[in-house]
């Protein structure tokens, strides 16, 4: 009996993970931002459409219709929230930490308030989300010389601790329960885990982002994994060396391959950094910033604490195209050997907009303040996959290279199940995945990210240009032995115009080792890209009825992503303690 009631159960579960699959979240089509722009996923609150730019811890941060006063602000583009028609305040006895919001800047007056409202997300609503609300004007980004308002808030991926927040009530003895939109819907049967995977995208080139609750797209991670502890807004990753990488093509650099540590010609050592969505720059050192900015054509500007780009320079026009970027190495006392990411400078390319300046300017996004707190924003997370497993039995979090604008137009979406602590990458190298995109790039399609290989030896374009030029001395030695072969024809036939004309045609044919990238005459007109995916997600009024059994399960879940395997080691997953 036990036996048969052991085996209804099992099979009851099994019935109701088989419902389960990734969630989708909507990107809006706007962007937003005065320094930017930047990407931002679309989410319905007290029937109003806002806007939020994702990536945080714990709650997710919401700008109050009173942070207007008696009209439209600028955070009116992305939406604002309305306390007085929807929601509650939980009765909640715990301020919010104001400066959690922005771990990569300043700020300063007002304050914010906790609150419990519903969040709906592409066709499924979290009941009971907890949000903390910025409400007062006088709450203000503050800038070594100047303020700035907010305009717009942030939207919540879950923690480390579980799938729910508890607080202490103001009425003794009573625990206010709030929702993380990962740990809701997979405690309430939607996602096959408390998880989340994130790539932002970018505005230039024009690349989607992707976010998932419950699994990933494995084609945004081009990259071998570091895996964390922890959560990600809290400083536990550490950064190694900073580098600027030549990846191909003609060097705009003094140098041909990759620049010395830069970190240690600023006289900086390793530092731990946090990853927060919510922040705009990559707030760092301000000795680390000026060796990075000493081999650009920028300008420190004292009042924002970022750097300018000198947009007349021939170098500012040589920089931005090619095949280079600012390459970060990220260890750990378990990762003896580190890992790279890298931004291209084509994303460093940053466009400053009213109210922080009065026409746009171009400006290079290291960002320098007094806060003590050193931080990649959404100008890292362009270039980075961020995604998490919050099982209590795994709690880990990943943090990978994401890939440019030219991968697969399908979406490879892999479930994270509850005991999963590795991710899978794409089948597109990092270097594939910018070819056509760079400035005459001669991409060979490495796609080691993994330590400082790039350093050693031939860079990828030297080796290139062997290849190339071995190509050349064999398509010569043919040409010039059916030349000869000709000649002694010539001296048995009569026919001298047919031997001319066959050595004519051999002249014409192209050797098939080039690579033509398109030109690029002015930087306002770089291409752009589009990921549109296969698998459509529906819209939400079709996604309400799919969460009552009528979504077909995508292709990938179907069972056609081949059998699991051991990881080779170019995907090698490396721990961080």
């Amino acid at each position: 009996m036990s036996l048969t009631r052991s085996l209804a159960v099992s099979a009851f579960i099994l019935a109701a993970l088989a419902d389960r699959y990734p969630k989708e979240v909507l990107w809006s089509d706007k962007t937003f931002g005065p320094d930017g722009p930047w990407r931002a996923v679309k989410t319905n609150i007290g029937g109003k459409e806002i806007s939020l730019f994702p990536g945080t811890n714990w709650e997710t941060w919401l700008i109050e219709d009173d942070y207007c006063g008696d009209g439209a602000c600028y955070a009116s583009e992305a939406g604002t929230h309305n306390r007085n028609k929807s929601g509650k305040t939980g009765n909640i006895d715990l301020d919010s930490n104001y400066s959690y919001f922005e771990l990569g800047m300043n700020v300063e007056g007002g304050d914010t308030m906790r609150y419990v409202d519903d969040i709906e997300i592409n066709g499924v609503t979290v009941t009971n989300a907890s949000l903390a609300l910025i409400k007062s004007p006088s709450s203000k980004i503050k800038y070594p010389g100047t303020t700035a308002p907010f305009f717009a808030g942030c939207l919540s991926v879950g923690s480390n601790h579980g799938e729910y927040q508890y607080f202490d009530s103001k009425t003794q003895g009573e625990e206010v329960k709030t929702s993380m939109p990962p740990g809701f819907l997979w405690d309430q049967g939607y996602t096959p885990s408390n998880s989340f995977g994130l790539h932002i995208g970018s505005v230039e080139p024009d690349f989607a982002g992707s976010l998932w609750y419950g699994g990933y797209d494995r084609n945004r991670v081009a990259g071998d994994t570091i895996t964390n502890e922890g959560n990600f807004k809290d400083a536990v990753t550490t950064i190694q060396n900073i580098t600027i990488d030549v990846i191909s093509g003609k060097s705009p650099f003094d140098f041909n391959s990759t620049t010395t540590d830069l970190l240690a010609q600023g006289n900086t050592n390793e530092f731990k950094v946090m990853i927060d969505g919510c922040s705009p720059y990559l707030t760092l050192p301000k000795t680390t910033c000026d060796s990075i900015a000493s081999n650009l054509p920028v300008t420190f500007n004292k009042t924002l604490g970022l750097y300018l780009w000198n947009t007349s320079s021939e170098r500012y026009r040589e920089i931005i195209p090619s095949a280079t970027a600012l390459s970060f190495s990220f260890t750990s006392k378990s990762n003896t050997n580190p890992i790279k990411i890298r931004v291209p400078f084509m994303h460093l390319n940053l466009t400053l907009t009213t109210p922080l300046v009065d026409t746009p300017t171009q400006y290079f996004p290291c960002h320098v303040n007094e806060g003590g707190k050193y931080v990649l924003g959404r100008a890292f997370l362009q270039d980075a996959f961020l995604g998490a497993n919050w099982d209590s039995e795994v709690n880990k979090w990943w943090l990978a290279q994401a890939p440019g604008p030219n991968i697969a137009n399908t979406s490879s979406v892999l479930t994270i199940e509850t005991t999963d602590s590795t991710i899978r990458k794409g089948d597109t190298s990092w270097e594939d995945s910018w070819k056509g995109v760079w400035k005459d790039a001669d991409i060979t399609g490495d796609d080691s990210t993994t330590g400082d290989d790039k350093a050693k030896g031939l860079s990828t374009g030297a080796k290139a240009g062997i290849g190339a030029g071995v190509g050349v001395v064999g398509c010569l030695l043919i040409l010039g032995a059916v030349y000869l072969w000709k000649r002694r024809q010539e001296n048995q036939s009569p026919s001298q115009s047919q031997n001319e004309g066959l050595i004519e045609d051999q002249s014409k044919i192209q050797p098939d080792y080039q690579y033509y990238a398109p030109k690029i005459q002015e930087l306002q007109s770089l291409p752009h890209y589009d990921s549109n995916t296969s698998w459509q997600s529906p819209s939400p009024s079709q996604a309400a009825s799919e969460m009552q059994g009528s979504r077909p399960t995508p292709p990938e879940l179907r069972g056609s992503e081949p059998t699991p395997r051991e990881l080779q080691a170019q995907e090698r997953i490396h721990e961080m303690a």
